[in-house]
């Protein structure tokens, strides 16, 4: 065993060592396979690799024994420490060593990186998210439900941008219908490790609330409580500028200004069984209508499948102490379908 993983670092040296020949980041796995290519980031536990035989591939960094890297990269850790440098090959099992621009070097546990940002790389490199699709059928009711949802990420070393959609609509022989709809892009900047400020635009519709559309602008920030090995804690408000419109005839779209307080949770765990665990819930205190308070709360669990596929289940919950007159102030759902993970 010894041998072995001396005779690892040795490749893992020659690798780093300087060569007239393009160099590639390189990841040895326990099991003893090694991927070489180009590493894209890191976050929720996972580091993405472009290799150059098996593309890309998303590794778990509890089963990386040494990683290498020849671009820049941002590391933020657990700990909320926020480092720059390179990736070297460490004598120590599952960890690296990190060459700071200062040009001092630090060793870290790799399960201790919560998220890993190359400074050097092009646009259509930094995006990931997923896609999920799912259909029910009732025979008795002869009314299908579809759901859509997507989600895309993309990060800077100063700022995390995220764009999300997702949709449910009925579908009978006679009548098509977009029962709830949400686009979101969200923009937040760094601060520090702890703070940021953030920035939303988002379109809803929610025909049970009598929500025929709502245009919301929302400028804030937050902190970020808890930076665990496989959880995260984070907090924002601000200020929300809505404008929206119910369903019923002739109505006109009003202008309405809330506080919002939100509460956003990640969990991942890749043993037995692989899943992760991401939760928004937000309260929305109103300025300009009395006593007026919304939520929205929504969840996603997702359960790995096969590879890039994953079993995904959202339950969501939304509520409105002053709907529009005559409609529901509570609805409430769970979607289930597939997603695919790029």
């Amino acid at each position: 065993m010894f041998i072995r993983n001396a005779l690892l670092f040795l490749l893992a040296a020659i690798i780093y060592l300087p060569s007239s020949a393009q160099q590639k980041d390189s990841i040895f796995l326990n099991n003893g396979q090694i991927l070489i290519g180009k590493i894209e980031n890191a976050s929720l536990g996972e580091v993405s690799i472009d290799d150059i035989d098996l593309k890309m591939q998303n590794v778990k960094l509890y089963k990386i024994k040494r990683i290498v890297t020849f671009t820049r990269v941002k590391i933020e850790m657990v700990d909320k420490r926020i480092l720059y440098g390179v990736l070297k090959p460490s004598l120590k099992l599952n960890h690296a060593e990190i060459l700071l621009d200062d040009s001092t070097t630090i060793t870290v546990h790799l399960t201790e990186i919560n998220q890993l940002i190359t400074l050097e790389r092009n646009f259509f490199q930094r995006l990931s998210g997923d896609f999920s699709l799912g259909f029910s059928y009732a025979k008795s009711s002869g009314v299908g439900q579809a759901s859509i949802s997507a989600q895309v990420q993309y990060s800077t070393p100063a700022f995390e941008n995220m764009l999300s959609m997702s949709s449910i609509s009925s579908i009978d022989t006679s009548h098509f219908s977009r029962d709830q709809g949400n686009i979101a892009l969200y923009s937040g900047y760094n601060i520090n490790s702890t703070i940021f400020a953030a920035g939303m635009l988002q379109y809803q519709r929610n025909l049970e609330l009598a929500i025929a559309r709502r245009y919301q602008e929302m400028l804030g920030g937050g902190m970020k409580f808890f930076v665990r090995e496989n959880w995260q804690l984070q907090g924002l408000t601000g200020l929300a500028i809505n404008q929206e419109k119910s369903t019923d005839e002739g109505a006109s779209s009003v202008v309405t200004l809330e506080i919002p307080v939100m509460v956003r949770f990640n969990l991942y765990k890749f043993r037995h069984p692989n899943i992760q665990i991401t939760t928004s819930q937000a309260l929305y205190f109103s300025l300009t209508d009395k006593g007026r308070v919304r939520f929205d709360g929504n969840t996603s669990f997702s359960w790995q499948l096969i590879r890039y596929f994953y079993l995904k289940i959202n339950p969501y919950t939304n509520y409105d102490s002053k709907p529009p007159a005559g409609s529901s102030n509570f609805d409430y759902g769970i979607t289930v379908g597939i997603s695919y993970k790029f």
